[in-house]
């Protein structure tokens, strides 16, 4: 197991599941298979995609309100996982129950446990109000990238490969990130923070900020390992009265399996001038940058997939903050294996 799963993960988006019931929507999350719906009373259920009776797929069955009924022998279940009909007899057989797995909807996202069941208590999904108002417009995708949970966080806590991968996107005469000064560790996150030298507006930053591309302005960069779910990155370009645009970038994160990961991705915004079209903008550079990342993301899956165990490679400062991310998720991932 590379990833921990007493974390809360995010199996769908709101647009995916609809505002009303809906259609089964499968997914594989956690080498765990999952079928997913909408109840009447708005509210999504959750169950392990598999019949008690014999492993056929519940969502390749249909829907009778907010029962679920297998198309393999009509075994019926309820939202609580609870067989309550067998076509073939009388009363279901005792203790016919699936999974069913804990579910919070938070703005754009729909979250999973499929952890240690009562864990989730303990343990709630990360507040994300950005997302949800106050003055932020936010655009989002979704896609699957063949590549472990961890090689996408330390992707992501580490941009020093913007120059490489995507230099369009650096401001005019900055020609490399300050150091990694400040890189906060707690627990179970990881953080740090970095100021970038004023200059002048980069093409995208102009053409979304609506600011005057002549002026020069300051920035500040952010990256959160908030959970094992859930990345965090702030983008701050400020004038001589404070913030003109504020970006964050979240990713969250879920494991499909050990070398594969469902990537949500949220742009959000707000700011003094902002582009009437800065959502079909932003959407368009992000989508193009994700592109990028996920290439060489699957790249470096396969080359360690084809690399023998004992091969190891370097770290560099820049890594300060992935290190660290890395050896919370491995701390997590042995406390569950009683290590």
């Amino acid at each position: 197991m590379s990833y921990p799963k007493n974390s809360w993960y995010v199996a769908a988006t709101r647009d995916e599941m609809g505002e009303v019931a809906n259609d089964f929507l499968a997914r594989r999350i956690l080498d765990t298979p999952v079928v997913l719906f909408r109840l009447s009373d708005g509210s999504v259920a959750a169950l392990e995609d598999r019949c008690a009776h014999r492993p056929y797929p519940l969502s390749a069955g249909h829907r009778e309100d907010d029962l679920v009924v297998c198309g393999y022998h009509g075994c019926t279940y309820d939202a609580t996982g609870r067989c309550v009909r067998v076509p073939s007899q009388d009363t279901p057989p005792l203790g016919a129950q699936v999974r069913a797995f804990p579910v919070v909807e938070r703005g754009p996202f729909v979250w999973v446990w499929i952890g240690t069941p009562g864990g989730e208590r303990l343990r709630p999904p990360p507040s994300t109000p950005w997302l949800q108002g106050d003055g932020w417009s936010s655009v989002g995708e979704r896609r699957d990238v063949a590549a472990n949970l961890l090689l996408l966080h330390e992707h992501y806590l580490d941009l020093t490969n913007v120059f490489a991968m995507h230099a369009e996107m650096v401001p005019p005469g900055i020609e490399a990130l300050p150091p990694l000064e400040e890189v906060e560790v707690s627990e179970l996150s990881v953080s740090y923070v970095r100021e970038l030298p004023k200059a002048p507006l980069a093409p995208w930053e102009a053409q979304v900020s609506g600011l005057d591309s002549v002026e020069s302005f300051g920035r500040k960069e952010t990256g959160t390992f908030v959970t094992p779910g859930l990345h965090k990155q702030t983008y701050t370009i400020s004038g001589a009265d404070g913030p003109e645009l504020e970006l964050v970038r979240t990713h969250a994160f879920t494991p499909e399996s050990a070398g594969a990961t469902h990537v949500f991705l949220q742009i959000s915004w707000r700011g003094t001038a902002v582009s009437p079209e800065a959502g079909e903008q932003l959407a368009a550079v992000f989508h193009e940058m994700a592109d990028r990342d996920t290439a060489v993301l699957e790249t470096v899956q396969r080359c360690l997939d084809e690399d023998p165990p004992s091969r190891r490679y370097v770290n560099v400062k820049a890594d300060r903050a992935a290190v660290r991310a890395r050896r919370i998720i491995v701390s997590m991932v042995e406390e569950e294996r009683g290590i």
